[in-house]
């Protein structure tokens, strides 16, 4: 499974509601939505993949396998998006 961890040019911050991104590289930030965020948030927590994406549909109460696998998908494109933005690295897959 792989595992991912914040790109050394990533600064990022936290409230309540949102998270936001500062890529020191590109001078950019990046306010991230409620789900995005959630996302952000396990992977401070644990950068494995199958940890991240067990622990949002805990979070947001999958019911059966088609949730799991709409978290799984969804997770698996916004950490590709990031990574491809150079702001999360792939350690393993």
């Amino acid at each position: 499974m792989k595992t991912w961890a914040i790109g050394q040019n990533v600064v990022w911050t936290e409230t309540e509601d949102e998270v936001r991104l500062y890529d020191t590289t590109a001078g950019e930030f990046q306010t991230l939505n409620q789900t995005a965020s959630a996302i952000w948030r396990q992977l401070v927590r644990n950068g494995d993949q199958g940890a991240i994406v067990t622990a949002l549909a805990a979070e947001f109460g999958a019911q059966d396998d088609n949730q799991r696998h709409l978290i799984t998908s969804d997770a698996e494109r916004f950490l590709r998006a990031l990574a491809d933005a150079g702001l999360v690295v792939e350690q393993g897959g």
